[in-house]
């Protein structure tokens, strides 16, 4: 009976302190994300990159810190200012923790477009140099993201920005990816401000998209 008890006790311990760091993680989470809300500089996001390596490091089951991080370093290399190479030196960054994201969490939608995002993001460093190489691949993830959940508000709305830059770019019609990203704004208001730690960005951007296509009409 002794012996019953301890074990029990041990299991009970055992759980109390999983729950523990399980709500460690979301809170650190959640910080991380509070962040993105108050950056300013360069070195803010730096720092919230950083936050988001140590938690990868110290969480090496979870994909969200190295997704997270990933996202960080695709933000940096559009601040205003910046050296092409050092663009892609972030660039590159993100692609190595967006793989990592996809070795834990495997073949992700989120993941996906991330993917996407960030081939997207080396086509604006050099759109002509990089256009005709790169555009494939960028449209293959988007285009996968979407096939693999057509109401995923963040698939809509990148393949949406990808296919209205290009469109625009050979002065062809708008009204496909206007379609997408209206249908991605429509997603992003059925969800509501989501409080939790799952990706949840791209709002702000299928909002103005949406004006832009509006403006055109």
């Amino acid at each position: 009976m002794k012996k019953a008890i301890i074990i029990f006790l041990g299991l009970f311990l055992s759980a109390n302190l999983s729950l523990s760091a399980q709500s460690d993680y979301k809170t650190y989470m959640q910080e991380s994300l509070a962040l993105y809300d108050s950056v300013k500089t360069l070195a803010d996001y730096q720092n919230i990159a950083n936050r988001f390596d140590r938690i990868a490091k110290a969480e090496k089951e979870e994909w969200l810190p190295n997704y997270y991080a990933g996202l960080t370093y695709v933000y940096m290399s559009f601040v205003r200012g910046l050296e092409a190479d050092k663009r892609d030196e972030y660039l590159d960054q993100a692609l190595v923790y967006a793989e990592k994201a996809a070795e834990i969490a495997g073949n992700d939608v989120e993941i996906t477009v991330l993917t996407g995002y960030i081939y997207m993001a080396k086509v604006s460093v050099s759109p002509a140099l990089r256009g005709m190489t790169m555009s494939s691949k960028v449209s293959g993830y988007f285009e996968k993201a979407l096939a693999m959940s057509p109401n995923n508000p963040r698939a809509n709305l990148m393949l949406g920005r990808w296919k209205y830059g290009t469109a625009q770019f050979f002065g062809s019609d708008t009204a496909e990816p206007c379609a997408l990203m209206q249908k991605s704004l429509t997603l992003f208001e059925a969800i509501g401000d989501e409080t939790g730690i799952m990706p949840s960005w791209g709002k702000n951007q299928a909002v103005a998209m949406a004006k832009n296509c509006k403006g055109n009409n």
